[in-house]
């Protein structure tokens, strides 16, 4: 509610100063959607980034500055994510946030798991030899701030819809050895089967396809104008708000799960591969 409140004072400033979405957004450096998230409470708002905005948006008065300084703190203070963000990578307190807020997670990928769907003993091994090389003392910590991700699918209030096209591979993968993959294999085989998760398996039978360029996810908001992509590349994640990109990621979205095996199909294969581990 803070968040809220705070979204639509700064919506009724910048209006009154006269100025657009696309220009706020330039004072921040950022796409148009995240101003529009702002400004709906979608999203929390950072310090520098208030102080910019209320700076562009001509606001003099110190008081009112103070007030919605301190909305802004406390609407992201009870954020459970937030307190992972000495241990966890940097991006991950702003991956969680918009999961958080999402209708819908839809993710390509083609050599892990996604986050949203690992065991505990698969995203150790990712831990210990991935980009991360977290350290064995923060090890847990790591595992315990992705296990804490995956309770939204669990929310029964307001579960997104996750719908997940893997590349073959992903199935066929050794990491941990066998034991860690059958659980893998078996835990996915049981997520296939709820409500709100669909997933998919790109097959190497298919001679051609259009995920060739890497992993990707769309993060579906409640406003579709703000939906969010994210990339990863070997050190960090991106963002892309673009709406001419976002849309093309979605249309790419759309191709890779119409040549994909069904979800029937998809879940016999991920239970006989787990059988042969």
């Amino acid at each position: 509610m803070r968040q809220k409140r705070l979204g639509a004072e700064l919506r009724k400033l910048r209006e009154n100063a006269g100025i657009s979405i696309d220009a706020a957004a330039q004072v921040l450096e950022c796409g148009k959607a995240k101003i529009s998230r702002m400004e709906t409470g979608l999203n929390g708002v950072r310090a520098a980034e208030l102080k910019a905005l209320l700076h562009a948006y001509g606001v003099e008065d110190e008081a009112l500055a103070r007030a919605l300084a301190d909305m802004a703190r406390e609407g992201r203070r009870r954020n459970w994510w937030n307190r992972y963000g000495e241990v966890l990578s940097g991006g991950f307190a702003d991956l969680v946030e918009l999961e958080s807020k999402a209708v819908s997670l839809h993710s390509w990928e083609t050599i892990l798991v996604p986050g949203l769907l690992q065991t505990p003993d698969y995203m150790r091994v990712l831990f210990q030899r991935g980009r991360l090389e977290a350290p064995e003392a923060e090890l847990e910590e790591h595992v315990r701030g992705r296990t804490l991700r995956q309770q939204i699918l669990d929310d029964r209030a307001r579960v997104p819809e996750l719908w997940v096209v893997f590349y073959e591979a992903v199935l066929h993968a050794k990491f941990g050895g066998p034991e860690v993959m059958r659980g893998q294999l078996t835990h996915l085989a049981y997520m296939a089967q709820s409500e709100h998760v669909t997933i998919q398996v790109l097959p190497f039978t298919t001679d051609s396809h259009r995920g060739v360029n890497g992993p990707f996810g769309i993060v579906g908001m409640p406003d579709p104008e703000a939906d969010v992509v994210r990339t990863e590349t070997a050190m960090s994640t991106l963002y892309v708000e673009d709406d001419v990109q976002v849309a093309a990621y979605r249309l790419l979205f759309d191709q890779l799960r119409a040549v994909a095996l069904g979800p029937g199909q998809s879940l016999d294969l991920i239970r006989s591969l787990a059988q042969r581990l």
